[in-house]
């Protein structure tokens, strides 16, 4: 609940530290018979980047040679911005805007490793909202997020999406997937990467244990490495723009 005072003859309205308003700032009017609203207006976001991890193991006991495999997706660190996208034009002399939407989710992408279902949305499906600075997170989870924001340049509004994957450097100490002998003769045990060796495992595709039928990358029973997700996502819905402008 916020709070509104009095301080040194100024009215203020307060959540927390933030300052709704005061009457000591400019205030924004609206247009509200200039809005402009915008039907079946998408905002998508692209497949990651991504590689892929395998496990491997060997063992031999009692006359009898065992072998394992298990192979996983993974998400690269990333950065991804789209830059911007026209949406529509203001009013001349408009310098102020508000967006109302209500958005659906109508592609979702793939799960995540200890997510039931597709990478968690972070604004409501079907909910109307009015974000605050016209730009919100949309999904994440873990060292992955989305978001979208709406941007002013002279008298038009823009979309600009972005999607991002935390780098926090090589975290396995693993090898190259071209590079699984032990170097002793045989065939390397444990984990190794294709692709970039910071990802993000993050989807399991294949496991294969039992008996000893060459199960290391690339042997002749290995696990599959074939890419069955796409974690490119649309969402779908109404988008108001009411323009407005801060009065001097």
């Amino acid at each position: 609940m916020g709070q509104i005072f009095g301080s040194n003859g100024d009215i203020a309205h307060v959540e927390g530290s933030r300052v709704v308003w005061s009457n000591t700032r400019r205030p924004a009017l609206l247009l509200p018979e200039a809005a402009v609203t915008l039907t079946n207006f998408d905002i998508a976001f692209p497949d990651f980047a991504k590689s892929d991890a395998y496990g491997f193991t060997f063992a031999s006991a009692g006359g009898f040679d065992f072998s394992a495999c298990v192979s996983w997706v993974s998400i690269d660190p990333q950065e991804w911005d789209s830059g911007l996208s026209f949406v529509c034009n203001l009013p001349a002399g408009a310098n102020y805007f508000e967006v109302e939407m209500t958005l659906s989710r109508i592609v979702a992408p793939s799960s995540v490793m200890g997510v039931d279902g597709p990478i968690p949305a972070l604004l409501g499906s079907g909910g109307q909202h009015m974000p605050d600075g016209n730009s919100a997170l949309i999904e994440g989870v873990g060292p992955l997020v989305r978001m979208f924001a709406f941007e002013r340049a002279g008298n038009a509004v823009y979309l600009r999406r972005k999607q991002s994957v935390a780098n926090e450097g090589q975290r396995v100490p693993w090898n190259s997937g071209n590079n699984n002998n032990s170097g002793s003769g045989g065939y390397r045990s444990g984990f190794t990467y294709g692709g970039n060796p910071s990802a993000w495992p993050v989807y399991q595709i294949d496991q294969r244990t039992g008996g000893n039928i060459d199960k290391r990358r690339g042997g002749a029973n290995a696990c599959s490495l074939s890419d069955p997700t796409n974690y490119a996502s649309l969402w779908r819905g109404t988008v108001t723009i009411t323009p407005g402008y801060i009065a001097p």
